[in-house]
């Protein structure tokens, strides 16, 4: 690291257990970020931030008034161009020497095949249950951990998966499409800052895996009621017989 590196760094790098080792292992790391709206941007900016050295972002969607009180990455005059072009821009503003990505596509089979290739972890920053489905088994596939964030309302809860997935997986949690996602927080109403809460979990669970300088309490249920300011937490219900994770039935790539 060049001085200027260390001086950007400089309170990071206090921290015990993360120091220069850690910086470095952002420095080489690579975060794919699926979806740049509520979660996926705030949770951009703050590894971005960190020194994360490559971020590939994938979203589809284009900024609209009403993500405006809690995509705080986004300002009036980007109302209409696609989130991943305008996050990437925020991004390099933030952080030139990050290695930022943008593909305003859908993360699909075709897709998410290829910008997969060549990352570290995944962090979820979609809204609906089958995006997650196919990030759940398309990491399993290629044995990459990635971190699972929702919200809607006054809630919110985060599970992190291994890439082995001996925890479990996010199909034996919610294996089946149950209901519409359309019951979401278009529909049922978000505040911001739980969504911003429950992105801040994402980015600790992400530099707690990359660095090694905190426990990330892998296959646990973290649930948030904001509302009546109350936390739970509980283990995946692992399924045996699941088609991603039980190995006697899907051979593992690692």
């Amino acid at each position: 690291m060049n001085d200027s590196e260390l001086e950007r760094y400089s309170r990071q790098l206090l921290v015990p257990g993360f120091e220069l080792e850690g910086q470095e292992r952002l420095g080489a790391a690579s975060v794919l970020i699926v979806g740049c709206g509520g979660l996926g941007a705030l949770a951009a900016q703050y590894l971005a931030a960190a020194g994360v050295g490559r971020l590939v972002l994938v979203d589809a969607d284009r900024i609209e008034s009403s993500n405006l009180p809690r995509q705080i990455a986004y300002t009036e005059a980007d109302v209409g161009r696609f989130k991943a072009e305008v996050l990437a821009q925020r991004l390099h503003q933030m952080n030139g020497a990050v290695d930022v990505q943008c593909h305003p596509v859908f993360f699909d089979e075709t897709s998410g095949a290829d910008l997969l290739a060549a990352v570290d972890v995944v962090v979820d920053g979609t809204d609906n249950h089958a995006a997650r489905l196919l990030i759940d088994r398309l990491t399993a596939d290629r044995g990459l951990p990635w971190f699972m964030g929702a919200a809607v309302q006054m809630a919110g809860q985060n599970i992190a998966f291994t890439g082995s997935r001996k925890e479990g997986c996010y199909h034996c949690f919610a294996p089946q499409q149950v209901g519409s996602d359309a019951a979401s927080c278009g529909t049922l109403g978000i505040l911001g800052p739980v969504v911003a809460t429950v992105a801040l979990r994402q980015v600790l669970d992400v530099l707690g895996a990359l660095t090694d300088v905190a426990k990330v309490p892998w296959g646990m249920l973290r649930q948030y009621d904001f509302r009546a300011d109350t936390t739970a937490s509980l283990p995946l219900p692992k399924q045996a017989g699941c088609v991603v994770c039980d190995a006697d039935l899907k051979p593992r790539l690692q």
